[in-house]
């Protein structure tokens, strides 16, 4: 097996790894109610260590996409792997709670803030540009498909709005769209790897 069919594989069980493990936290942790909650809070208290691992095979599914795509599209495909520094890097740094206002902010949530926007707000656009690069030789479907996670990112931009600098709440419903967003990320990446699969 080519190391292009193996980094496709790769990318394929780490994303399905992933959607397991936060599947898996909705039920170990029913406290953080989905529709208001954020994925990243599982990763504080009890049984945070289960996020912290989803977060790493996060990291490990869009970097082993750029490795994939790499021979297709060269340099189009390196956002994938600053995505995948995101995901990395908030695996090891707890977000704040999600009612903590922006001021009572600490460093360690800032810092996971930054990482975690380096993630949802930075995926999409990625998909675009690794799609874009690889449609001489895969075609357009990825970059086609990056359609649905831009789709993710504006409706969490536009559920979010409301708690601009004032912390979460039960009203203000960022939940689903953040969960939408990651199963969007992860699908695209299986796209991705499919089409990979298909031509070596």
């Amino acid at each position: 097996m080519s190391a292009t069919a193996i980094a496709a594989m790769t990318a394929l069980v780490a994303g399905g790894i992933t959607a397991g493990l936060i599947a898996i936290l909705h039920v170990l942790k029913p406290e953080y109610e989905p529709s208001w909650r954020m994925i990243s809070e599982y990763s504080v208290g009890r049984y945070g260590w289960v996020m912290r691992l989803a977060f790493v095979t996060m990291a490990i599914s869009p970097a082993a996409t750029c490795v994939a795509l790499w021979p297709f599209g060269g340099a189009w495909t390196i956002g994938l792997a600053a995505v995948a520094l995101g995901a990395l890097g908030a695996a090891f740094i707890d977000a704040d709670p999600i009612m903590t206002p922006r001021a009572q902010a600490t460093p360690v949530g800032r810092a996971h803030t930054v990482l975690g926007g380096v993630l949802l707000a930075g995926f999409p656009p990625a998909a675009l540009f690794a799609g874009v690069g690889v449609a001489s030789a895969l075609g357009w479907v990825l970059a086609v498909a990056s359609v649905v996670p831009f789709a993710g990112l504006v409706w969490f931009l536009v559920a979010a709005a409301p708690a601009h600098g004032r912390g979460g709440s039960p009203g203000i419903r960022i939940g689903w769209p953040d969960r939408f967003c990651f199963l969007a990320y992860l699908g695209w990446v299986v796209v991705a790897a499919i089409g990979v699969l298909s031509v070596v």
